[in-house]
Formats: C-alpha cells, sequence, structure tokens
C-alpha cells in the first residue's frame, strides 16, 4: 500500500510539537505492552503537516496486545477543549497507535480506520505509528484519499523549533478567551 517511488504533494512532511511528542510516550509507556493510541490535532500549510497536540484513547477504550479500540466520545469533547487554548483553532489531522514489537507497517483495521478519518477530514490522514523496540520509533503513513487513495511516507522531525514562525504553537490570550466565550460555551454545549 505505500508507495516509495513518488512524493506526495499534499503530504511532504510531519512536525510533531515536543508536547505532542511527549504525550505520545506517556501514554504508549503507561500501557506496556498493550497496543493504544490516540488523535492528532494541528495545522497543515504548503504540504507541511504541524502536529501540536496528541491525545490519549480516552476513557472508555479496550487495549489488548494486538487491538485497542479508542473513546469517540471522549475524542469529541477532548477536541475543541485543547483548540480553544491555542491562537488559532487546531484541525483534527489523524491518528497515531502504538504496535507491539517492530510492527511498522499497517493493519488491515488500520486501513479501515484511515479511510474513515480521510473521509471526514477531507484532505487526506496521517497515521503515525509508534514501536518501543526497544527505543521510540515514529513511522508515519499519510493516505491521500481524495485524490490518489495512496499512502506515503513522509519524514517525520520532532520538536518546536520546527515550528518558528508560524505561529501554531502560540496560546490564546486572556482578550481572546473573553472574545470566544459564546463559541466556547457553544463547542460544550452550554447554555448561553
Amino acid at each position: 500500500m505505500q508507495n516509495k517511488t513518488e512524493d506526495s504533494k499534499t503530504c511532504t512532511g510531519v512536525m510533531i510539537s515536543a508536547r505532542a511528542y511527549t504525550s505520545i510516550l506517556a501514554e504508549a509507556l503507561s500501557r506496556d505492552s498493550l497496543e493504544t493510541g490516540g488523535i492528532l490535532l494541528g495545522h497543515y500549510k504548503s504540504g507541511i503537516w504541524y502536529i501540536v497536540e496528541a491525545t490519549d484513547p480516552g476513557v472508555e477504550t479496550f487495549h489488548s496486545e494486538i487491538h485497542s479500540v479508542m473513546d469517540e466520545k471522549y475524542h469529541n469533547h477532548l477536541y475543541p477543549v485543547l483548540s480553544r487554548i491555542y491562537r488559532e483553532d487546531l484541525y483534527l489531522m489523524g491518528l497515531w497507535h502504538r504496535h507491539p514489537g517492530s510492527l511498522d507497517t499497517l493493519s488491515f483495521d488500520d486501513h479501515e480506520t484511515n479511510r474513515k478519518y480521510a473521509e471526514v477530514i477531507g484532505n487526506g490522514t496521517l497515521s503515525i505509528l509508534l514501536n518501543l523496540d526497544p527505543e521510540p520509533r515514529l513511522t508515519c503513513y499519510y493516505l491521500d484519499f481524495n485524490k490518489t487513495g495512496k499512502y506515503y511516507r513522509p519524514p517525520i522531525y520532532i520538536g518546536d523549533r520546527k515550528f518558528r514562525g508560524t505561529g501554531y504553537l502560540n496560546l490564546a490570550s486572556p482578550d481572546e478567551l473573553f472574545r470566544r466565550q459564546a463559541q466556547m460555551k457553544v463547542e460544550i454545549s452550554c447554555n448561553p
């Protein structure tokens, strides 16, 4: 499924913030040898996908050595909660999950999940695999669902220095939060 001879024009590289990478490692290590994962939130611009936040799987989850199920209701709640603390709203970028051992290829279930995410996102989807064998290793797949239907393997870069000049890591000021109050109430289903 992966395409080694061509490059994707839609996703040419993936930048992961220090916070997102730390979140991924903390979740994976907390589950020991079990599969786990979460969603990726951020921005894309000029073929670069910037991952600002990575979540845990949620509360109502299932984990085994070969499969995990995330909590969709939890993610639907967490997405606007995380997005509102940044100056610019975050977008759903895809998902990450841990595979056991050194398995760094996508399973049948992964392909189905990626297809569903790509349909929702509308610009393809990222699927980042974490392996701990024994050092952490990330493998990124980008599914260019709408244009080519193929997987590509863009390079991954970790660290906040890759975000310089983007403003994507800037937090919302108190004044901005007050201006967004009505929007935030709607997002968490509060009565205005």
